[in-house]
């Protein structure tokens, strides 16, 4: 059967849209969704840091049944996650606001959400493989719109109606992307040939993480360089309300200034194709990392709202960069069996950053302030950003 390339882009696309809209209730939110509970900073940083931490763990496991099972669809297993998902938040919503349950809900809803993302990222090359133009930096670009769009509208419902919004709205848009999910065609001859992989490889010793990671160095040291860079990233998004009323902003103006993030992305992310053609994927990550220690010192030194939307006009060059690269790159160094454990563990690294930003972030301000907390993460930036020039390769390692 023939398949339109233009279609499945813009089911991607819609895909990609409605995840980051949860991924910005139930995540860049989750900040104020936890203090409305009369969480400490202390307390939020470790119920982050745990959701993260378990997605870490999950993400390779579940993303490498995908390689290993002959008859698990991606987009079965993708549904299956969706299902769980929606399950928790509603629990999390309706039962007490008890700390053990809180923990436990957020920490399962958190950890699927880093679980879903590399999944979602390889239902592109699932059907580009297949020999399907789907473009995923159209798409990832329509996630960032549809993230800016959230962000500034959840702002303002937040103000006014209260935190319990960004749950409620995660669990629509997670519905929506199951059925756009169960939208999607499923390529028979793609999981025919994957069968018949599986079965040529039957006798062979299955690679675990330990061995994948020491199988492939040079990425290895890659990945590492990711989680130092992302410390910063999402030290600062988990504590951006924090970090916002330090510099006398409100919920709303935190909103406004995750907007001009995304949007700012946009160029980049629907440009991709075209600089992808232009630079190789490992100078695009080099050049992409430098910026983000850029935008770290500026968020550093500003010293107002208003220089703080400045320096996220910087997103344009280093995350919209970034997470579309980071995507081809995997798929030009891996072997083929091993690209959705690559895509996992790529996309692990902003969750374990995750997890030691929201820990290290949360236990500096409470010992300290927002200022110090910006400080710490500059300099990992730094340190990342030079371990990213010094291994980033695009080649094989066989």
């Amino acid at each position: 059967m023939k398949y339109s390339a233009k279609k499945l882009t813009a089911q991607y696309a819609l895909t990609q849209a409605a995840y980051w809209m949860v991924f910005c209730g139930l995540y860049t939110f989750a900040t104020v969704y936890l203090l409305s509970k009369g969480l400490t900073s202390s307390k939020i940083g470790i119920i982050v840091a745990c959701g993260n931490l378990l997605g870490f763990v999950l993400q390779p496991y579940i993303s490498g049944l995908a390689d290993r099972f002959q008859n698990l669809t991606l987009h079965y297993l993708v549904e299956v996650l969706i299902g769980v998902m929606i399950l928790a938040i509603l629990l999390l919503l309706l039962l007490p606001d008890v700390f053990v349950l809180i923990f436990l809900l957020y920490v399962i809803a958190d950890a699927l959400l880093q679980v879903l993302q590399p999944l979602l990222n390889s239902l592109s090359i699932y059907y580009v493989n297949a020999g399907i133009n789907v473009d995923f930096g159209i798409a990832r670009g329509m996630g960032s719109l549809s993230f800016a769009v959230m962000s500034s509208v959840l702002g303002v419902m937040c103000d006014k109606f209260g935190a319990n919004v960004s749950m409620i709205s995660a669990i629509l848009l997670l519905i929506a992307v199951f059925c756009l999910v169960l939208s999607m065609p499923v390529i028979k001859a793609c999981d025919e040939q994957k069968r018949d992989k599986a079965s040529n490889q039957s006798s062979k010793q299955k690679m675990g993480i330990v061995s994948f990671l020491m199988h492939y160095k040079r990425f290895s040291m890659v990945l590492f360089a990711s989680v130092l860079v992302f410390i910063f990233h999402n030290m600062y998004n988990t504590y951006l309300i924090q970090v916002v009323k330090g510099i006398g902003g409100t919920s709303t103006q935190m909103g406004t200034a995750l907007t001009i993030a995304a949007v700012c992305e946009l160029p980049a992310m629907f440009g991709f194709s075209l600089i992808a053609r232009k630079f190789s994927s490992a100078k695009l990550m080099i050049f992409a990392t430098i910026v983000f220690s850029i935008k770290a010192f500026a968020t550093y030194f500003a010293g107002n709202v208003f220089e703080l939307y400045a320096s996220m006009v910087l997103q344009m060059f280093s995350f919209a960069i970034i997470t579309p690269a980071s995507v081809y790159y995997v798929n030009e160094v891996m072997n083929e069996e091993h690209r959705y454990t690559g895509q996992a563990l790529m996309v692990g690294t902003t969750t374990v950053s995750g997890v030691i930003g929201s820990l290290l972030g949360g236990f500096i301000l409470e010992a300290t302030n927002f200022h110090v907390m910006l400080l710490v993460g500059c300099f990992i930036s730094v340190l990342g950003t030079i371990l990213m020039m010094t291994f980033a390769r695009n080649e094989k390692e066989d």
